[in-house]
């Protein structure tokens, strides 16, 4: 299954694959002593981080159910905020863009003000620009995945790519300053437990000019996630190789000095994000077959 499948099964990849990837010959994990554990529903998944770091908001799975939570970064104040996955956090204000039902939204973070964005096509994979204007998202079409930019009321839809001219593209998510944005070029798997299939990273300019690729291993499946790129000029992306579960590796910009940040075969890990200031990650972990929550750590 591609990207342009329902997204409910993208939002459940991770989840359920590292479950299934988890039985594996163990190894010592390289994962930094910080690493700080959060949630304990062993569901969890989709973390982004508030404004002023205080915060975390996160996809909760329950039978088929995904809902929203809020939880305090040292793991106190859960609190539920409504139904929906794929959250993205404005770095200027109260706002949450999320999906539900293949379309976009907005909403506070006490889950009120609802608003929806999108509604042609499915939708999902939102992410804020850096001065909160602006909302990347993928639009799966027909004929494909694409990279739309729209206001952040939802007005203003342009397309970045087109299947077309640049095969499927999905996953956006902008740079630091707001200039550039990275994303994946290609095949994007979504088959819970399948292998992943290769694909590329790609950066294009905010007005999608100048698209060139930065990482192609050609043996391996990327992702990336909202607030990839920090303010030192580097992107975390979630890597799955044949016969490996899901490792986090980190990257410059331009696509140099590629290495494995959080690796282990006894673990799974991905869903990486930058906080604002660029010095803690949130993400997943996966640590036996079934679980997955949420953790935290500073960096570096």
């Amino acid at each position: 299954m591609k990207s342009k499948l329902p997204l409910i099964t993208l939002g459940l990849f991770v989840l359920v694959g590292c479950a299934l990837l988890w039985m594996v010959l163990p190894r010592s994990p390289a994962e930094p002593g910080s690493l700080v554990q959060l949630t304990f529903s062993n569901s969890d998944y989709d973390p982004d981080w508030s404004p002023d770091g205080e915060k975390i908001v996160f996809a909760h799975l329950e039978g088929e159910n995904q809902t929203l939570w809020l939880v305090n970064s040292d793991g106190t104040g859960f609190v539920e905020i409504g139904p929906g996955f794929d959250p993205s956090w404005s770095p200027v204000g109260d706002k949450i863009a999320y999906t539900r039902n293949n379309q976009i939204y907005t909403m506070n973070p006490g889950g009120d003000d609802i608003v929806q964005l999108t509604a042609e096509d499915a939708n999902g994979n939102p992410a804020w620009s850096p001065d909160g204007s602006k909302i990347v998202y993928t639009r799966y079409g027909e004929d494909g995945a694409s990279i739309w930019m729209m206001n952040a009321d939802g007005t203003g839809k342009i397309a970045l790519t087109s299947p077309e001219s640049d095969g499927d593209c999905s996953w956006p998510s902008f740079s630091y300053d707001g200039s550039k944005i990275v994303y994946i070029k290609g095949p994007v798997t979504a088959a819970p437990g399948a292998e992943a299939e290769p694909n590329e990273i790609w950066v294009m300019d905010n007005d999608g000019s100048d698209k060139h690729q930065i990482y192609a291993p050609g043996d391996s499946g990327q992702l990336i996630f909202q607030r990839a790129w920090n303010r030192d000029n580097k992107i975390l992306f979630m890597r799955q190789s044949s016969g490996r579960a899901p490792d986090v590796w980190m990257m410059n910009s331009d696509g140099s000095d590629a290495f494995p940040l959080l690796e282990s075969q006894q673990y799974c890990y991905g869903d990486p994000v930058w906080d604002l200031a660029g010095t803690k990650v949130a993400l997943i972990k996966s640590s036996a077959p079934g679980s997955q929550n949420i953790f935290i750590f500073s960096w570096p």
